[in-house]
């Protein structure tokens, strides 16, 4: 299993208004998109994490066309919980996105630059239909390798050569007792000195420990 990690970055015609007047507002910050489903009526259910002036930000709902409904909580930061009508792009991507054997993680998260960055899941043919996805918008790929189901924060920090090593390392019984595999075994596998695989790995190890031990 493999995950791909991209920023989406749309233009202001792929979806409503309404994100084009939070992004631009100097008192809300939008942090995290921890819901999108696309309800039977073709409408979009949206659960949004802002911090900032709220009060800014249910008028700026209240006065948005494309909003049904909504119920902001907090008073400088908390959720959004919306139900919107979306343009035929942003409905056609989450359709595609439902139908697609890829998973998307949630949440999305807001970046400073107005993108919106996202975590997807799947086997490597399963991955190679994202491209397909974001076929009409603007995407960065941000990093790609190894998916550790579960291991949240502990993982991220690392980089893709890292990454490989420690796959590598595990799959090949660097790890097990007594150990399958020396550091010059992986040191060929990966094409690199046994030395340089064990910088990767204390790296690795000092990285995912931090996230554990107080």
């Amino acid at each position: 299993m493999r995950y791909m990690e991209v920023t989406m970055y749309p233009d202001w015609e792929t979806f409503p208004s309404l994100k084009k007047r939070l992004f631009r507002d100097p008192d809300i910050r939008r942090r995290k998109l921890h819901a999108l489903k696309l309800l039977d009526d073709g409408t979009v259910a949206v659960l949004a994490e802002v911090d900032g002036d709220l009060d800014r930000y249910r008028e700026i709902l209240r006065e948005a066309p494309e909003v049904r409904r909504f119920a902001v909580s907090g008073d400088e930061s908390g959720y959004c919980y919306s139900q919107i009508e979306p343009t035929p792009t942003s409905k056609a991507l989450l359709q595609r996105r439902d139908e697609e054997e890829f998973i998307v993680e949630m949440p999305m998260t807001f970046t400073e630059d107005g993108g919106l960055q996202m975590t997807i899941v799947g086997s490597e043919s399963d991955l190679a239909a994202v491209p397909d996805l974001f076929d009409e918008i603007d995407v960065e790929l941000d990093s790609t390798g190894p998916y550790y189901p579960g291991a949240g924060d502990a993982f991220s920090g690392l980089t893709d050569r890292q990454k490989e090593a420690l796959t590598t390392a595990v799959r090949r019984g660097y790890y097990e007792t007594p150990r399958e595999a020396t550091l010059d075994d992986l040191g060929e596998a990966l094409g690199v000195d046994p030395g340089t695989v064990g910088r990767h790995l204390r790296a690795v190890e000092s990285t995912v420990f931090a996230e554990f031990v107080p």
